[in-house]
């Protein structure tokens, strides 16, 4: 009988399972050395002239292999995860890295009540290839779905990978705060837990910085190595055996066919994993362990696929255009539900305090003598955008050439920024513009451009994530305005009007893991029509060093002004504060820390012209 095979490496000594037969022995000759050679385990030696058995060997020791099936969520967990409704095409998935080499067999994830259509599932190598897809058949109308690959995927042990499903109406689970996820030899980082894109099935490369887990999760198997039960001592030599051998058929060998139009390769597994055993013993079915969430080591996170450096030109003329400028409903109006909690500060609480003078835009501000607004902000009623063919899959464009242009176009996905130097100009960007490539983040400028879709919400952020400026920038249909994440950000002259889907955190600036060098200055931040909500500032981030608020109008929020945790010079000046527009109260800062003078609360008109000055808004901790 040939030797076993290991999965990978072939023969080797240790997998063997090989089995000699001796010829009878002659009376009083037992030839042990040729048994434990040939690794056959021994229960007891005896001879034919002998009454009694004689000295047992002791048994080695030995393994048996059972084929094991795990996932982070089992199919009888009960769940009540909150439920967004986004109403686009997204890709949500989950990163994850298997401690051992294995195989990824299918797709499991929750349907949240509400959500209609087909799914499909798919396994992502950490390029961006897609490896396997599926799609779901049979679905309930709510809870966890499951389907098969037609032949299972072999995953490395230690690599990342990324699992996903597809929902074309947009309503699906999530949760933020995830933190980290173990099941069995599967984890995930305790970070970038959950990933999306937007648009048709493509590589999620997408995520939150609030975390969200999106409730998706590879179905994984495994051989698990556990000791075989002990032999015990028999009176006679007549068993050869007493160990439960587990044979794995080898690796299957992958096949890889041309891409396809859309640029995905294709992998076609040629043998699929047996997990049948050997004749003999029966092998012990496979165990499904529920998952329990625990920290884990982080793991490191994927770049995005690379792509061919394409400079950014005129745009060609093509039939569809779409003019940017203004925000979903045209004007914004006031939330009739909304009502104060806390009454207003009077000034006399705060005799320290003074009205500001009336506001004076800045010097070159296409708002002369009064705050930004959608009439002069965003690209210009003038220029007809026109549309720009996406270049990253789905509907984003990726720029990779140092200092390229982009000027009057319009991108009906993300703009994602991936070379320093890059200015954005009179253009409307439909999704998000994301300056962001794994750990890496690179330098541009944005004025006169439209940021977000013309109807809907995205629950992501406007425009992010440092080393930029924006300039008379118009930021809808975005749950958060402006992202900052690194050193040099400087935002001037912009408006952001705010939307939000249940379970969001909506901001109009918000810092994360920030830098240094935040400039804040003249822009307009309505929050009044949001409902899931924080601040219209909210600028909280430990790692925040020397902050520049001055002569901005902001309304809405819980607290509408939120500064704390930063370090350095902190200035907050002349801004102005929508009188009763918040939910709990108006401020909420480290006031000791900060440069407070001259801020102001007061009421506007629809057009965003301020109508009187009600009083000083004081610093309140």
């Amino acid at each position: 009988m040939a030797p076993n095979k290991h999965p990978r490496h072939g023969a080797n000594p240790r997998y063997a399972r090989t089995s000699r037969y001796l010829p009878r022995p002659r009376p009083a000759l037992l030839i042990a050395t040729a048994l434990v050679a040939a690794a056959i385990p021994v229960a007891a030696v005896v001879t034919r002239h002998t009454a009694n058995p004689g000295p047992v060997a002791a048994p080695e020791p030995r393994v048996t292999l059972q084929a094991k099936e795990v996932g982070f969520w089992s199919r009888d967990d009960r769940l009540s995860p909150p439920v967004h409704r986004d109403r686009s095409p997204v890709e949500l998935g989950t990163r994850f890295t298997a401690a051992q080499d294995g195989w990824v067999i299918g797709v499991r994830f929750y349907k949240a009540p509400g959500e209609k259509g087909s799914h499909t599932g798919s396994l992502w190598d950490s390029a961006g290839t897609r490896l396997a897809t599926v799609t779901f058949r049979d679905e309930s109308r709510s809870g966890w779905q499951e389907a098969r690959f037609g032949s299972a995927v072999p995953v490395v042990g230690g690599k990342v990978y990324t699992v996903s499903y597809h929902s074309e109406h947009g309503t699906y689970a999530g949760r933020p705060s995830a933190g980290a996820l173990r099941s069995g030899p599967l984890s995930t980082a305790a970070r970038r837990v959950g990933v999306y894109t937007y648009g048709p099935s493509r590589f999620p490369h997408r995520w939150n910085p609030k975390n969200y887990t999106y409730y998706v999760g590879p179905i994984y198997r495994w051989l698990d190595r556990e000791p075989a039960p002990s032999v015990r001592p028999v009176p006679s030599a007549t068993r050869s055996r007493d160990v439960v051998t587990y044979t794995p058929r080898p690796w299957p060998s992958v096949s890889r066919v041309s891409p396809n139009p859309s640029g995905e390769v294709t992998v076609q597994p040629s043998a699929p994993p047996s997990f049948e055993p050997t004749p003999g013993p029966s092998v012990p079915p496979v165990v499904e362990p529920s998952a329990e969430p625990s920290a884990e080591p982080s793991v490191v996170p994927s770049a995005r696929p690379s792509e061919e450096p394409t400079t950014v030109v005129s745009p060609s003329r093509e039939p569809s255009r779409t003019p940017g400028g203004e925000p979903t409903g045209g004007r914004p109006t006031r939330s009739p539900s909304r009502s104060p909690s806390i009454p207003a500060q009077s000034p006399a609480q705060s005799p320290a305090q003074s009205p500001a003078p009336p506001p004076t835009a800045p010097a070159g501000s296409a708002c002369p003598g009064g705050y930004p607004t959608p009439a002069c902000t965003g690209a210009p009623r003038s220029v007809s955008p026109l549309r720009k063919a996406a270049n990253l899959g789905g509907n984003d464009y990726q720029v990779t050439t140092p200092g390229t242009v982009v000027d009057g176009v319009h991108i009906t996905g993300d703009l994602v920024i991936n070379a320093d130097g890059v200015t954005v100009r009179n253009s409307q960007i439909d999704g998000t513009v994301i300056n962001e490539r794994g750990t890496r983040q690179y330098s541009f400028t944005i004025s006169d451009s439209t940021v977000g879709p013309a109807s809907g919400c995205v629950s992501t952020p406007g425009v992010g994530e440092s080393h930029y400026t924006a300039t008379r920038v118009l930021v809808r249909g975005h749950g958060d305005g402006f992202r900052v994440s690194g050193d040099d950000v400087t935002i001037r002259d912009s408006y952001v009007h705010l939307c939000s889907n249940p379970g969001d955190h909506s901001d109009g600036i918000q810092t994360y893991m920030a830098g240094k060098g935040l400039v804040f200055q003249h822009n307009t931040v309505d929050q009044r029509d949001a409902r899931d909500i924080t601040a219209p500032i909210f600028i909280t981030d430990p790692r925040v060093v020397d902050v520049t608020l001055t002569d901005n109008l902001v309304m809405g929020g819980t607290y509408s002004i939120q500064v704390k945790n930063a370090h350095g010079r902190v200035v907050v000046r002349n801004n102005r504060l929508v009188n009763r527009s918040w939910v709990y109260g108006p401020v909420e800062a480290d006031c000791s820390s900060i440069d407070w003078s001259g801020n102001t609360l007061v009421t506007v008109d629809d057009d965003y012209r301020v109508t009187s000055t009600v009083g000083a808004l004081p610093c309140h901790t």
